[in-house]
């Protein structure tokens, strides 16, 4: 039986999703102070593919796996 590191597990990617999540958050507020819009977008952008992780690793990523 193999061993994977923590990162290769899906917890591992949550946690990764999460501080995605919370740079990108700092982004926006950075953004905001600055008055670059550019910023927040940016950071809305990371956001978004960060929420997405898990759902397009579960229905479509790993199915293609069991096919």
């Amino acid at each position: 039986m193999e061993q994977k590191g923590f990162f290769q597990t899906k917890a591992g990617g949550l946690t990764i999703a999460f501080i995605v999540i919370m740079i990108a958050f700092a982004m926006i507020l950075a953004g905001l102070y600055m008055g670059m819009d550019a910023l927040c977008v940016i950071g809305f952008v990371l956001i978004v593919a960060a929420m997405l992780y898990s759902p397009v690793d579960v229905y479509v990523i790993h199915r293609k796996d069991k096919r």
